[in-house]
């Protein structure tokens, strides 16, 4: 059972999933994952991400077409997409959400058929970029793995950063405040359970869980409705994954998945909230 730190909420987008929160030139947009075939796309032959206006909800623009699991992050100006077409990282940026530079590989493993990239999520720690990747094939089984960067573009992996490989282990969302790195990320308790876990670190290496783990847990009693009219298969909710935490007048707030992680774009996105600053929120995660 979840604790009852972060408070699900409202739902707020039918199919939605990966999502980031960030401040740009005056507005707080999230960029939205959409994949095919997801309910109210404007795209729905291709995956792509949408960037919404959070105080009117109307669609700003459209972009990094053709990529999958993507990511946002603000950086001198500049709106940075990262995403994944599950054989490398890719990213492209903009300087007005209007004009933006072509898809870049920036991060892979030497061209390897083997591992396949999925989830990203990059902070800064006051000396360089990290990037948490989740990954899959070759040595890895949706394992977390981190990588450094001194300019967005160029990365390399971190010796011996590797989260738990003995778990499932998905979804990162990377933060850092005072020294620590958090991990939310989703954890397979069973093939039929996925929950949202956090853990923190110094230096990427040792990590100590949250007493108050699992901070979401999905309500396996529910029953999705299907993605189209002539769908009769049942559809149970056993997954709360790709959990994004960010500060807003002064409460921390989150998006999350509510889905079955099977069933492609069947689910919703969720909101939750903590009364207080994010970090106050850290705080209550690992109470003294």
């Amino acid at each position: 059972m979840a604790n009852d730190i972060l408070i699900p909420g409202k739902k707020e987008m039918d199919g939605g999933t990966e999502t980031t929160a960030v401040f740009f030139k005056g507005q707080w947009l999230r960029l939205e994952t959409v994949r095919i075939g997801q309910i109210n796309s404007l795209h729905p032959d291709v995956p792509h991400a949408q960037i919404r206006n959070l105080d009117d909800n109307s669609i700003v623009c459209t972009c990094m077409h053709g990529f999958w699991l993507q990511h946002a992050f603000v950086w001198k100006d500049w709106f940075y997409v990262f995403g994944t077409d599950y054989y490398g990282i890719w990213m492209i940026r903009s300087f007005d959400l209007y004009g933006w530079s072509q898809p870049q590989l920036v991060f892979n493993s030497e061209n390897s058929t083997e591992i396949h990239y999925q989830n990203n999520s990059i902070v800064w720690n006051g000396e360089y970029f990290v990037m948490a990747v989740d990954l899959l094939g070759g040595p890895y089984s949706f394992t977390i793995c981190f990588a450094r960067s001194n300019d967005l573009i160029e990365w390399h992996y971190i010796p011996g950063a590797i989260y738990r490989p003995h778990m499932y282990t998905s979804c990162p969302n990377l933060k850092y405040d005072d020294g620590w790195y958090y991990l939310f990320h989703c954890r397979g308790i069973d093939k039929w359970c996925f929950e949202t876990f956090v853990s923190r670190s110094r230096d990427l290496l040792v990590w100590e869980d949250s007493p108050m783990n699992p901070i979401l847990s999905p309500d396996m009693t529910e029953i999705l409705p299907p993605a189209k009219k002539d769908d009769e298969k049942i559809y149970r909710v056993c997954n709360y994954s790709d959990l994004f935490v960010y500060e807003r007048d002064n409460k921390t707030i989150g998006y999350f998945h509510v889905g079955t992680q099977t069933a492609g774009p069947i689910g919703y996105l969720q909101r939750a909230e903590y009364d207080g600053p994010i970090r106050s929120f850290y705080q209550a995660l690992y109470p003294q």
